[in-house]
């Protein structure tokens, strides 16, 4: 029997301006929302905009529980511009899920699947976006313990325990994430990081998080408005 062979595709920086200029403006968000957040297809389609809380240093994202303890989802992923912007897109929203136009991973594949056709991307999943996510952030020499957080993955041994100050180190890290995806946007090989975090601009008409607005993650279902939409095939 032939030995089980770890997938190790990333998108290359032409293929993903093909895909830019062939994919609608929501596939594009939800591809640079992969591409900044890290977190897998089922979690960025099912995510709530009341889930979202502005701290001192910019927005955050608390991702809904994974449903098995095999596959990891971070407890709050820090938000840079890029990933804000994926988000909300730049058409006006009446709240609600950011991608309530499909209904989960399956309803998106074919969608994504036509788009790498119009784009001459071959041999490219969705869930390879977070492969690059995690390649981009080695590449910005970020650490391999921030990485293995902001993928919600467990650390070896009793790492945790013994590094503090994580806000600042997983702020740090989407903020090298970032400018190093905008210069694979602008086709620039030579790539410079930062090494201080960037403000995300504040939107003044969403709410803060609060206990009296919130949606509890794990009681959405999909029969409640908060979690249901029109699926298209965008």
């Amino acid at each position: 029997m032939p030995e089980y062979v770890k997938r190790e595709r990333i998108v290359e920086g032409w293929e993903l301006l093909k895909i830019r200029d062939a994919a609608s403006p929501n596939v594009w968000r939800l591809a640079m929302a992969a591409l900044q957040i890290g977190l897998r297809v089922n979690k960025l389609i099912e995510t709530h905009e009341e889930w979202l809380m502005q701290r001192g240093d910019g927005w955050w994202l608390a991702p809904s529980p994974g449903q098995t303890k095999i596959k990891g989802v971070p407890k709050m992923v820090p938000l840079n511009s890029l990933a804000y912007e994926a988000l909300f897109g730049k058409t006006p929203r009446i709240g609600g899920r950011f991608f309530h136009h499909w209904k989960d991973g399956n309803s998106f594949k074919h969608t994504w699947m036509r788009t790498c056709e119009r784009a001459g991307v071959h041999d490219l999943h969705f869930h390879d976006l977070r492969h690059t996510f995690t390649t981009w952030l080695t590449q910005c020499g970020v650490d391999y313990a921030v990485i293995q957080t902001l993928k919600g993955e467990p650390l070896p041994g009793s790492a945790k325990y013994y590094i503090h100050n994580w806000n600042a180190r997983l702020r740090d890290a989407v903020t090298r994430l970032e400018t190093f995806t905008k210069a694979v946007l602008n086709g620039e090989n030579d790539v410079q990081v930062p090494v201080t975090a960037t403000w995300v601009p504040v939107v003044q008409n969403v709410n803060p998080l609060t206990m009296r607005n919130v949606v509890p993650r794990d009681r959405i279902e999909l029969s409640t408005p908060a979690f249901s939409g029109l699926c298209s095939a965008n």
